[in-house]
C-alpha cells in the first residue's frame, strides 16, 4: 500500500499532451460519459452472491463503469460449525468509504450489504433491479468530460476547461474477474464469482472544476484493469460522481 501511494504520489503531476501523443494513444472519448454503479459486499454474506451476480452482469455495459468494494465488517462474525469467512477482497479503506456514502445519503453511519450506490446520489439494496434502473435512468452523468488514455507504462486523464465543480481525482485498481470457494461464515461451500473486485484505491489530485488539467497514474498489473472517478467531496462525506471511466485496455 506504502509503494503504490509513493507511486502515485509521483505520477500526480500535470503534463503537456501534445497532438501527436494522443493520435498515438488507446484514448477513451470525452464524450463518452458512463454511470458509475458501486456494490459495497461481502463474500461471508448470504445475501449477496445474488447481488454480485447481478453485478456481474452490468459489467458488460458501455454505459456503466461498476466497482465492487468488498468491506470488511463481516469478517470476523462466526456461524456455528461453519465457522466465520475472512473475505481476501475485503479492505478497511472500503468500509470507510461506504461509511462514508451512507453519512452523506442516509445521514447515518449505519451500514448494511449488499448495498448499491449510483454516481454517489442514489442508495438502495444491491440486488433490486428495479432500483437500479431507475437510478440509472435519473442519473446526470454529463455533468464533467474527460479523457483517459493508456500510453506505455503509464495512465493519463485529461480533462478540458469547463465549468464543474471542484472534485478530487480518484484512480481504482480493479481485478477483472474471479471465482473464490467460500469455505467458512453463511456462504460456506459456495462458489462465488464477480468482476471489478477493488484491489486499491488512491486519490491522484484535485481539479478545481474550471481549468484544463492532466493527471498520471500507474497502468494496472496483468487481469486488472482501474477506473478513474471526479467526484466531489462534501462537508458530509463522498458527493456526487461527475464522471468516470474504466482505463482503456493495452493495444
Amino acid at each position: 500500500m506504502t509503494s503504490f501511494r509513493l507511486l502515485a504520489a509521483s505520477l500526480a503531476l500535470s503534463i503537456a499532451l501534445g497532438g501527436s501523443a494522443w493520435a498515438e494513444a488507446d484514448v477513451t472519448p470525452a464524450e463518452s460519459r458512463p454511470v458509475l454503479v458501486e456494490l459495497f459486499t461481502s463474500q461471508s454474506c448470504s445475501s449477496c452472491p445474488p447481488a454480485e451476480s447481478f453485478f456481474a452482469e452490468l459489467a458488460g455495459r458501455d454505459d456503466l463503469v461498476t466497482i465492487e468494494w468488498h468491506v470488511d465488517y463481516w469478517d470476523d462474525l462466526v456461524y456455528g460449525r461453519d465457522g466465520r469467512w475472512k473475505d481476501p477482497y475485503s479492505q478497511a479503506a472500503h468500509t470507510r468509504r461506504q461509511r462514508a456514502y451512507n453519512i452523506a445519503l442516509r445521514g447515518t453511519t449505519a451500514v448494511y450489504t449488499p448495498q448499491a450506490v449510483v454516481n454517489g446520489l442514489a442508495e438502495f439494496v444491491g440486488s433490486r433491479r428495479g432500483a437500479l434502473a431507475d437510478a440509472i435512468a435519473g442519473a446526470d452523468a454529463g455533468m464533467a468530460a474527460m479523457s483517459v488514455a493508456r500510453m506505455g507504462s503509464s495512465v493519463t486523464v485529461s480533462i478540458p476547461a469547463q465549468q464543474s465543480e471542484p472534485s478530487v481525482i480518484h484512480y481504482v485498481r480493479l481485478l477483472r474477474q474471479q471465482e473464490t470457494h467460500v469455505r467458512g461464515g453463511e456462504n460456506a461451500g459456495r462458489r462465488l464469482a464477480s468482476r471489478n473486485v477493488a484491489l486499491e484505491a488512491a486519490v491522484i489530485g484535485e481539479w478545481n472544476g474550471k481549468d484544463e488539467s492532466s493527471f498520471m497514474a500507474p497502468v494496472p498489473g496483468a487481469g486488472e484493469t482501474c477506473a478513474i472517478l471526479i467526484q466531489k467531496k462534501t462537508a458530509r462525506g463522498l458527493g456526487p460522481v461527475l464522471a468516470a471511466h474504466y482505463c482503456p485496455d493495452a493495444g
